[in-house]
């Protein structure tokens, strides 16, 4: 299996960072981007340098735990593999290369030999303060290795309400490559989306927020279990689903009197769409998984349970009825169809619980604000900027455009949390820099250069800097140098040597107050810095 560019500009990344940092790295790839097989060649890599390396793989779910085991045997045949879970039956303690669930070895570190790196997936979940589970392993696990380095892999690096995952003072320190979900898509490596707004919308107005976190869920469940808005929002998906021929289907519930419901009024239109919950039986979740993935099933229902490490790739749609503030949890629930597929052309994404409205489209998450139009003839939500339905070609007309515009200035002046700005806005737009990273690229037939990555909150921003490549790129790559280091007209820089500089990104960290984006087709192009913020 030959890695895709993005994967082994993050594995080399990764590797940079391990070798000249003193911190504890997170990679960040977006789901259906390959982080079982990246982290399987990263360990292969390292136990080939120094057989005697040991790591565990930490996971907070069996699924995940024989999923990234079974990719290192694929990878890596010969490999030491040992799994420690509960839910597995297995506890293996002896093993160089370890996979674990996390509720099953938290308080069992004084049971395994040294390890030189533990690894976490979806290292999201490692709480910002306090104790839990992981920190209670890794810090028992530091005990016995005082050199250990933690590296985490997520395709969310940020909690709701808490930042960025990555932090001087957090466990993991610094995100030393993103790949981002927009240039996966462009690129062909991610299945594209798109997204319908259903008719029926629960009313979330009043509904109790948790400090720092999603709706308390006792009064969503109270306000989403309303038998009328479930038949009126099930029927109408089932509609679509049917209409569109879409054959792999995952509803996202609220609780399981939900879930339930949900699932009955499905039988009642004729999809069958078993319910799948944390206290479905192991064995019974096994079948329905394995009915579901080779087409036997054409749905399921869910909740909480297929929104991190369900690797179904025919999934061509998804069904929001689960409202959340989380967009950790939005991008999860949507990512479910982001793999490519034998025939898939897109993923649906079909929303019955305003979560776009909330959060925007999930290949604009974590990017630039939208201002969305719904298509009147079929629902299908879009960028008011584009103006024509991808759907059906119908055009937003001139009255809609006006109306749209004057309820967004009627919020701004009312100081309501304001509707997106359009992602494909031919304005250009300016955001702080909180982190700059720097790695190398590679191309086929063409010279490496630098790929430089601006964190702005939770988006990421990217140009390439060609220092080694000949006419106007090496000239431009030359003078975005000599810009920043006040090196004099005739000295020339390379690729090799500034990477070399171990204090590279922190000097581009003190250069970099902002930068200012325009998007161009699907990407954005950096054009600027330093000018004061939008």
């Amino acid at each position: 299996m030959e890695p895709r560019p993005y994967q082994q500009e993050a594995a080399d990344a990764l590797h940079q960072y391990v070798c000249t940092e003193p911190g504890n790295p997170c990679v960040v790839i977006p789901t259906g981007g390959g982080k079982s097989v990246m982290l399987a060649w990263s360990i292969q890599r390292w136990k080939a340098q120094c057989p005697w390396f040991r790591c565990i793989v930490l996971a907070h779910r069996k699924e995940l735990v024989e999923q990234n085991a079974e990719e290192l045997a694929e990878v890596y045949p010969n490999a030491d593999i040992g799994v420690y879970s509960a839910g597995l039956g297995r506890r293996d303690v002896d093993n160089s290369i370890t996979f674990a669930s996390i509720d099953s070895v938290f308080r069992r570190f004084g049971e395994f030999p040294p390890f030189d790196v533990i690894m976490v997936d979806e290292a999201h979940r490692i709480p910002f303060a306090g104790e839990g589970k992981y920190r209670t392993f890794i810090n028992g696990c530091t005990k016995f290795n005082g050199d250990l380095r933690v590296i985490g892999w997520t395709a969310t690096p940020f909690r709701m309400h808490g930042g960025t995952l990555c932090h001087a003072d957090h466990i993991l320190n610094e995100v030393c490559y993103e790949a981002n979900v927009r240039d996966l898509i462009g690129d062909g490596f991610l299945s594209p989306l798109r997204t319908k707004v259903g008719v029926a919308q629960p009313v979330l107005t009043g509904i109790r927020r948790k400090s720092k976190g999603d709706y308390v869920l006792k009064e969503l469940s109270k306000r989403t279990n309303d038998d009328k808005l479930i038949i009126a929002a099930v029927t109408e998906a089932a509609t679509i689903i049917m209409a569109e021929e879409r054959k792999s289907v995952v509803f996202f519930c609220v609780d399981v009197e939900h879930c339930e419901k949900v699932s009955k009024v499905l039988s009642a239109v004729g999809i069958e769409a078993p319910v799948v919950t944390a206290k479905t039986p192991p064995f019974k979740r096994t079948q329905i998984v394995k009915e579901f993935k080779s087409g036997k099933l054409r749905a399921i229902c869910n909740v909480n349970v297929y929104t991190e490490g369900f690797n179904a790739r025919s999934v061509d749609c998804i069904v929001l009825l689960r409202p959340t503030l989380s967009p950790g949890l939005y991008s999860q629930m949507v990512g479910r169809g982001l793999r490519l597929w034998p025939g898939k052309r897109d993923c649906l994404v079909l929303d019955f619980a305003r979560c776009i409205e909330e959060h925007g489209p999930i290949d604009l998450l974590g990017g630039q604000p939208t201002v969305l139009a719904k298509c009147d003839a079929c629902r299908e939500v879009f960028s008011r900027a584009i103006r024509v339905c991808p759907g059906c070609g119908w055009v937003i007309s001139k009255v809609e455009v006006e109306r749209l515009a004057a309820e967004e200035r009627e919020k701004r002046l009312h100081d309501a949390k304001p509707s997106k700005r359009s992602i494909l806005s031919i304005d250009p737009e300016t955001f702080e820099v909180d982190e700059v990273f720097v790695t190398r690229h590679r191309k086929p037939d063409s010279k490496d250069s630098l790929r430089i990555q601006y964190r702005c909150g939770v988006s990421t921003f990217a140009e390439w800097v060609c220092l080694d490549h000949d006419g106007m790129a090496g000239t431009n790559g030359q003078h975005w140098w000599r810009k920043r280091f006040s090196l004099k007209r005739g000295v020339l820089m390379s690729v090799n040597e500034a990477l070399q500089d171990l204090l590279l990104p922190q000097a581009l960290n003190d250069y970099t107050r902002t930068v200012t984006v325009i998007k161009k087709g699907k990407y954005y192009d950096v054009i600027g810095f330093n000018q004061p913020a939008s």
